[in-house]
């Protein structure tokens, strides 16, 4: 090869390596800028032509009760026995309770049993009236129930923690 051709070359080459080495702190400024600006892009205020329905519903702040369960049984607890928990509105007594929440316990310890249960207080509606009612069960088989009631919440009831005792079904 010529070494006129390789002088002529070799600077080129200089010069192009030059200019890449120097798009890199331009490339490198520019990928944190736009880093930057993707951190501050929902800084503004958005708004929509309807926030409450554009909020989600499992937005909603759950609440709970809390009690403990108390029952005696004359024959030994089976093994595949379980707790049903309910919060029903019991407001309107020309009509049956509507469940607001309801939970299943299983295994069911020994007496007293704690329980928590957990409703959503827009699933309180216009309702004034609740109660707690709890059933042990086996299968379809009633073992023993509440047989009076407990109020919560509303107005006539507590915000827990309750204490629920189970009449054993004969």
């Amino acid at each position: 090869m010529d070494c006129r051709l390789l002088a002529s070359v070799e600077p080129r080459r200089a010069v192009q390596e030059i200019r890449m080495l120097s798009r890199f702190p331009l490339l490198a400024i520019a990928v944190v800028a736009l880093a930057g600006c993707s951190m501050f892009s929902h800084h503004g205020e958005h708004k929509s032509a309807t926030p409450a329905a554009a909020a989600p519903a499992h937005q909603s702040l759950m609440k709970s009760l809390t009690g403990d369960i108390r029952y005696e049984l004359p024959q030994p607890l089976p093994a595949d026995a379980y707790l049903l928990v309910t919060l029903a509105d019991v407001s309107r007594q020309d009509a049956p309770a509507r469940t607001v929440s309801e939970e299943r316990i299983q295994p069911v310890g020994a007496s007293p049993v704690d329980f928590l249960i957990s409703y959503d207080p827009s699933d309180l509606r216009d309702g004034v009236d609740f109660a707690i009612n709890v059933r042990l069960q086996q299968g379809d088989k009633l073992l023993a129930i509440n047989d009076t009631r407990t109020s919560v919440l509303g107005r006539s009831g507590e915000n827990g923690p309750v204490s629920i005792t189970l009449k054993a079904v004969p």
